[in-house]
């Protein structure tokens, strides 16, 4: 559904936060900057304006055709740098929805854009912050059953996210390709971060990811074999790169499938 223009004025005013009120790590002209593009664009889902730290940030809700019979939602967390609409995370939120599930794409703290992965690390209790807002926007629509769903430090946000709150209300974690960067603390390790996790993990990558994905898998795989977690999958989609291009299906069927286990078609 398009967004009726008084809708999206409303929408960008809401995010334009005042510098003094704002206790963020992000970039938040950026993020207006983003919003701005998004919401005008928007053809399906709903912008909708969440809060964290006093920082207004956006969402885009989708929801599936049978909304009053789908208690069930993946909360989906973009790369570095981008936006909720961003690449394939914008044709998941859309296709997921068409398979049955609310999506809520979350606009992630996002810093100047020449820095290195390692300073995303200082944004994370931020973004855990945005998470805990977008589960208690689904809660407060009667849905009980979400999974956090991530790419590339999205999916890395996610696994920090589960390991840091054990008992969040979060069903699951879909980590699609997940980087590691021991520059940046223990948050963006991987390896240290699934031991931690009680949780069912999807660990997704291709077969021409990024080299430090690739090269680090089996440690993955052993890290969550180490703490006993038997609801951990890892899964290789053949000749998909970082971004999936030519193989968006394949993921996308993956991720459908694994989801099945928690009341998806």
């Amino acid at each position: 559904m398009r967004t009726p223009p008084i809708l999206a004025l409303v929408l960008l005013g809401a995010l334009a936060v005042p510098a003094q009120t704002a206790t963020s790590t992000s970039n938040l002209e950026r993020e207006k900057n983003w919003a701005d593009q998004i919401v005008d664009a928007l053809i399906a889902g709903e912008p909708v304006t969440l809060e964290a730290r006093g920082v207004k940030f956006l969402g885009l809700h989708t929801e599936p055709a049978n909304s009053e019979k789908s208690p069930k939602a993946v909360i989906l967390l973009h790369g570095r740098g981008v936006h909720p609409a961003w690449g394939f995370i914008d044709t998941l939120r859309v296709d997921l929805a068409d398979a049955g599930w609310h999506t809520l794409s979350l606009q992630m703290p996002i810093l100047d854009a020449d820095v290195k992965l390692s300073e995303y690390g200082a944004t994370l209790p931020e973004a855990f912050d945005r998470i805990d807002a977008g589960i208690r926007f689904l809660q407060a629509r009667g849905i009980r059953t979400i999974v956090l769903a991530g790419h590339s430090s999205g999916a890395m946000t996610a696994l920090a996210y589960a390991a840091e709150r054990p008992t969040a209300s979060i069903a699951a974690v879909g980590a699609i390709s997940p980087p590691t960067e021991p520059a940046g603390g223990r948050l963006m390790k991987p390896v240290e971060l699934l031991p931690h996790i009680n949780k069912p993990v999807l660990d997704i990558y291709g077969s021409d990811d990024f080299p430090e994905i690739r090269s680090t898998a089996k440690a993955r795989r052993a890290a969550a074999g180490k703490a006993g977690n038997r609801d951990y999958a890892q899964q290789l989609v053949k000749g998909a790169n970082h971004f999936y291009t030519d193989r968006y299906d394949a993921l996308k069927q993956n991720l459908l499938a694994w989801l099945a286990r928690f009341g998806g078609k």
